[in-house]
This record gives structure tokens, C-alpha cells and sequence, in this order.
């Protein structure tokens, strides 16, 4: 793990303090290593030193998840990616309520939800329309590597992708079920992804196992 820590508000006293105080191996000399100023050493006691992930003998706080976590990333970076955009986002709405400073952050999302709300009639339209698109790649992506964290963030943001058609009628319904992702199933039917929709062969989700196509 690394902390990195960007200091705001430096003083004019520690920024004069910093080139009084280097320390040069022999007079003269062009390696001069800096010190930290008084200032800082409140924050320098609270640090702990990097420690390998392989250093097994070395005592320290269990970190098992982030381990798990740093590991998958490594295995499926499209996941890592999907995951770092949500908190990208998350952090600009969160900056943009700050800005706002009118503290009815809840209010504010339920007039987003409501704006975003699909009708029965857009949900049909949209049903009717087969075709394999990046969307639909992205959400088979998604729903293949069972990431239900990113798939519920992208139908917050855009709920009509719940329905979405491939060209052979199939979308994530088909394959939550297909794949047997039964969390994924639940999140798409709060969205009100239907079950018994039918693909080109007139087979619906809910005929669909792990071992068929």
C-alpha cells in the first residue's frame, strides 16, 4: 500500500526553512538531501513504512482484501477500469453538491431518478430494436465477470440499457440467467427487465442454464 499525501497551504516559514536545512554529504556538494520541516512532524509520526506484499514475516494489520482486490485487478484490468471510472464519477457529483452547498443532496436524486424514469411504451421501443452494438458488448462484459458494482452504477446513470436488445434478441436478462448471475437477475428486475421476453429461437431467460447457449 501507498499513501501519498499532497500538503496544502504551505507557510512562507517552512518554505524558507526547507533550503536552510540540507543536508550536503561534503561541502560543495550537488547531493543534498532535504528535510521535512517542523510543521510536518505531526503528520511523519502517523506513517507507516512500505511493507512488500511478499514480506510474510513482517507483523502487520490484516490486509487480506485488499490483497484479493489488487489481484483480481491484475486478472481482469477491464474490471479495474469499469471500478475506477465509478469513483471518478462518484467524486465529481460529489465535488459538483459541495459546489452547490444547498445540502439537499437527496432531494437532488430523486429529481435525477425521476427524469431518467423509463415508460412502458419507451420500454417496448426499445425491446423492438435488435442490434449488437458497444453497449450491449459492454454490458455482456459486465455481467460475464459478475461485477453487479458496475453494472448498478451504469443503470443508475442509464437506465434504458436494462433493455437492451443483441441482434440474436438476447440482453442482460438472457445472460444473468444464462450465467447463472442470480444478484444480477434481482438488480435487473428492479429495473423492470422482464423474464419472459423472447429471443430469435423463441427461447426466454428463464429457460436458459449454465450449460446451454
Amino acid at each position: 500500500k501507498v499513501r501519498i499525501y499532497k500538503i496544502m497551504s504551505v507557510s512562507k516559514e517552512s518554505k524558507e526553512w526547507v533550503p536552510k536545512h540540507r543536508l550536503c554529504d561534503a561541502p560543495g556538494s550537488w547531493f543534498c538531501p532535504g528535510q521535512y520541516p517542523p510543521g510536518l512532524q505531526k503528520v511523519l509520526k502517523e506513517k507507516k513504512d512500505f511493507r512488500q506484499l511478499e514480506d510474510f514475516n513482517a507483523k502487520a494489520e490484516d490486509d487480506s482484501e485488499y490483497q484479493k482486490k489488487y489481484f483480481e485487478h491484475l486478472s481482469d484490468p477491464e474490471k479495474a477500469k469499469r471500478r475506477a471510472e465509478i469513483r471518478e464519477r462518484k467524486e465529481r457529483e460529489r465535488a459538483q453538491r459541495e459546489r452547490a452547498g444547498n445540502g439537499d443532496t437527496i432531494d437532488l436524486d430523486k429529481k435525477s431518478r425521476a427524469k431518467r424514469s423509463l415508460t412502458k411504451a419507451q420500454i417496448r421501443e426499445i425491446n423492438q430494436d435488435w442490434q449488437d452494438t458497444s453497449i450491449t458488448s459492454k454490458l455482456y462484459e459486465i455481467i460475464k465477470s459478475n461485477d453487479i458494482d458496475s453494472l448498478a452504477y451504469f443503470l443508475q446513470e442509464e437506465p434504458h440499457v436494462a433493455h437492451v436488445r443483441s441482434k440474436d434478441g438476447r440482453g442482460p436478462m438472457f445472460w444473468a440467467h444464462e450465467m447463472g448471475r442470480k444478484s444480477i437477475v434481482s438488480l435487473l428486475k428492479t429495473h423492470g427487465v422482464s423474464e419472459k421476453l423472447r429471443d430469435k429461437d423463441g427461447i426466454t431467460p428463464l429457460e436458459l442454464g449454465d450449460d446451454e447457449l
